[in-house]
């Protein structure tokens, strides 16, 4: 079982990634959204490994990484959309002059 720090410092890790994610989404870049998170998957997946850990422990707490980032990557998608939504509605809409009116 892990021990309360551990699992403190996993949501503090957890939450950080979505920052920066979110902060992906906020600029001008969120197109690069899914390429954000194959960068995650290739990071995690070239993860140095401490000497002397087993290598299905390894993998098992690799997959388990992948499983807690997924929520937050599913969720930095689903803003990067609503935002992309917003912005093609805008430029939808119909311009008004301010001397027709």
């Amino acid at each position: 079982m892990a021990e309360p720090k551990d699992s403190v410092t996993t949501i503090a890790l957890l939450n950080l990634v979505h920052l920066l994610a979110a902060e992906l989404v906020a600029g001008e870049h969120r197109d690069d959204v899914e390429r954000l998170i194959r960068a995650l998957d290739r990071k995690i997946d070239t993860t140095p490994l401490p000497r002397g850990i087993d290598v299905n422990d390894a993998r098992a707490g690799l997959a388990e990484v992948k499983a807690l980032l997924r929520p937050v990557v599913n969720h930095v998608r689903e803003q990067a959309e609503a935002v992309k939504v917003v912005e093609r509605a805008k430029s939808a809409a119909p311009k008004t002059f301010r001397y027709l009116q």
